[in-house]
C-alpha cells in the first residue's frame, strides 16, 4: 500500500492513495518528501506500481512537507520514519547534535545548478550582482567554491534570500542568478518558457561530487529491520523503472494529473540516469570527502566520525 499527503503545520492530512490494498500485516513507513511529488522520486512509485513495496511487507506512506527545510527535524523529533534531505543538510543538523542519520541515497549525483540571467556567460561575470539563495547557509559553501574558481569571493556578492521562490526572483529582476535550483526543473521550467539563462553546475568548479537526495533517519531507528526493506524494495523499484519507465509515467499521471505537464515529462526522463542502483548502500569515500570538503569551508564547526552522519542498514 502507498499512500502521498500533505503535511501542513502539526496536521498530516490525507488527500489521496494510489490503490486500495488491505495490507494489515504490513509494516507502516512515513517517509516525508523534500518538495512536493515530482520526477525526483520516480523510483519511489516504480516500487509501488512494479508491487515491491508490498512484496517486502510495507505500508509505505509519502508525506509532502508544507515547508521544506522542516522534513529532516520532523524525523529527528520522532514523527516520520524517513525523510528526503541533502548533505549539506544533514552535515549542519549533526554539527547540531539533532540525531539523524544517512540510510540511502535516491539520486547519484548533484541535482544543484546555479542559473544566471542570459547577460552572464561565465561565474566572473558575477562580480557585485545579486543572488538568490533559498535557506541561508545552506549554499554559501557551494556557492563560495564555485566563486572561487573564477577568482571571485563571498565579498563580491550580493545574497538575497528568495524564500524558495528562484524562479520568480531570476525572471523578475530581482536577482542576476540563483543557488539552490535544480536542474531537473527550474532549469528546464526556465528553458521551457524561452528565458534566457545561462548555468553552471557545482562539481564543475570546485565541489566535490555528492548523492543530492538522501534518505535520512534516527539513529536509533535506522537499524529497524523495515528500513532495510524499504532500501532493497526501493532498489527493484528502480530497476522496473528503467525497463518501464513509460508505464510508470502513465500510472504517476493518470493517479495524480497534475504531473501531466511537459515540465514533468521532460524532468522524468532527465531524471531517469541517475536513480541510485543500489539506494541503501552507503559510498563511505564519496560521502566522507564531501564531509571534509564541508568540514574545509566551515560550514561544519567540528570534525565528527563518520557513524554520525551514515549508517549502513542491511539490505
Amino acid at each position: 500500500m502507498f499512500k502521498i499527503r500533505s503535511l501542513l503545520s502539526a496536521w498530516i492530512i490525507c488527500i489521496g492513495c494510489f490503490y486500495n490494498v488491505i495490507a494489515s500485516a504490513n509494516d507502516k513507513v512515513t517517509v516525508i518528501l523534500d518538495w512536493f511529488l515530482n520526477a525526483s522520486h520516480e523510483s519511489l512509485l516504480a516500487a509501488q506500481y512494479s508491487g515491491a513495496f508490498q512484496k517486502h511487507g510495507l505500508d509505505v506512506e509519502l508525506i509532502a512537507p508544507a515547508d521544506p527545510s522542516a522534513p529532516p527535524r520532523l524525523v529527528a523529533a520522532g514523527q516520520a520514519d524517513m525523510a528526503i534531505s541533502y548533505p549539506i543538510q544533514l552535515a549542519m543538523m549533526v554539527d547540531q547534535h539533532i540525531p539523524l542519520v544517512q540510510v540511502g541515497s535516491l539520486l547519484n549525483q548533484p541535482m544543484d545548478v546555479l542559473i544566471t540571467n542570459g547577460n552572464i556567460k561565465s561565474i566572473k561575470d558575477l562580480k557585485g550582482k545579486k543572488i538568490g539563495v533559498s535557506i541561508a547557509g545552506d549554499q554559501q559553501a557551494v556557492l563560495g567554491s564555485m566563486l572561487k574558481s573564477a577568482g571571485l569571493s563571498m565579498s563580491d556578492v550580493q545574497l538575497i534570500n528568495v524564500n524558495f521562490q528562484l524562479e520568480q526572483a531570476l525572471m523578475t529582476g530581482s536577482v542576476d542568478a540563483v543557488i539552490g535550483a535544480t536542474r531537473n526543473y527550474e532549469l528546464i521550467d526556465l528553458q521551457q518558457r524561452k528565458v534566457p539563462v545561462s548555468y553552471f553546475y557545482p562539481e564543475q568548479y570546485g565541489v566535490p561530487d555528492y548523492d543530492e537526495l538522501i534518505f535520512v533517519a534516527r539513529p536509533d531507528k535506522a537499524k529497524d529491520p523495515k528500513i532495510a526493506r524499504f532500501m532493497t524494495a526501493l532498489k527493484e523499484g528502480g530497476e522496473y523503472l528503467k525497463a518501464h519507465p513509460d508505464e510508470v509515467f502513465n500510472k504517476a499521471i493518470k493517479d495524480h494529473p497534475e504531473l501531466n505537464t511537459p515540465l514533468n515529462k521532460a524532468a522524468w526522463q532527465v531524471t531517469l540516469p541517475l536513480v541510485v542502483q543500489y539506494p541503501g548502500k552507503l559510498d563511505q569515500p564519496k560521502i566522507q570527502n564531501f564531509i571534509d570538503y564541508l568540514v574545509k569551508k566551515k560550514v561544519i564547526k567540528q570534525q565528527h566520525p563518520f557513524s554520525d552522519y551514515a549508517m549502513q542498514v542491511k539490505e
